[in-house]
């Protein structure tokens, strides 16, 4: 529901940067308390005081990444938040979070990452069987290839594993390809999430051909001040053990 004086885009907008600070704090041992930017401490009090389906779309959008952090630090969720992440299902179905004859397939398999993650934490959402992957192999050129592959990040995770990710590790010097046309780009948010995939790559004991920790750490720091870009980033390199970077 927005709130008085906001629209519903800059309301879905803000819980997206919030639940991705929420996030962030957990996967850097902060207890989920980080400011995101552009936050004033007052303003994000009283943000995380309102109607707790505040967050509902920021969950519903930032699907398993919101998970992420307890997957790779091996911390519980806290039921409340889990229960939560079910629910946005239910109250944001697949047309409410970008999905067309186009991307369906995008949400379909980013919602099976989601439920795959969930089903970790003791909990069952039924979601729509992806296919076999077919869409991202069609790819006509690396260029698109390796932004289909960004729009699908959030699959780039510890104990998933499927027909995209096989595209992934097959992919290794296409994903590179897109990572540094990104960069030059300055498309920050693609580069992170095309980075995210060559750091589970990396970590599949794949060789990849770029040295990903001073890539990680320009992306962080010119990303543009989004904290979902930051997190990002902070998932990829926790994925590679370059947390500390």
């Amino acid at each position: 529901m927005p709130f008085a004086g906001t629209s519903p885009h800059e309301d879905y907008t803000a819980a997206v940067e919030r639940v991705a600070g929420q996030a962030l704090g957990v996967l850097m041992d902060a207890g989920g308390a980080v400011v995101p930017a552009g936050f004033a401490a007052d303003d994000l009090h009283a943000a995380q005081t309102r109607d707790a389906d505040a967050d509902l779309p920021g969950l519903r959008v930032l699907g398993s990444d919101a998970l992420a952090p307890h997957v790779l630090r091996d911390t519980p969720v806290p039921t409340d938040r889990a229960e939560a992440a079910a629910r946005a299902f239910a109250v944001f179905p697949p047309d409410a979070v970008g999905a067309s004859s186009d991307t369906a397939w995008i949400v379909t398999w980013r919602d099976w990452a989601t439920a795959r993650t969930l089903t970790r934490f003791g909990l069952t959402v039924d979601v729509p069987v992806p296919g076999d992957g077919a869409q991202v192999a069609d790819a006509s050129s690396w260029q698109t290839w390796s932004v289909r592959m960004a729009q699908l990040s959030s699959l780039a995770l510890p104990g998933l594993d499927g027909p995209i990710h096989t595209a992934a590790r097959e992919g290794a010097e296409a994903l590179s390809r897109g990572l540094v046309r990104a960069m030059l780009r300055r498309d920050y948010r693609t580069a992170a999430r095309i980075a995210r995939w060559l750091a589970w790559v990396a970590a599949d004991g794949i060789a990849v051909p770029l040295d990903l920790a001073p890539l990680l750490r320009h992306v962080r720091l010119f990303g543009g001040g989004s904290t979902r870009t930051v997190l990002d980033t902070r998932i990829a390199q926790h994925v590679t053990g370059l947390e500390g970077s």
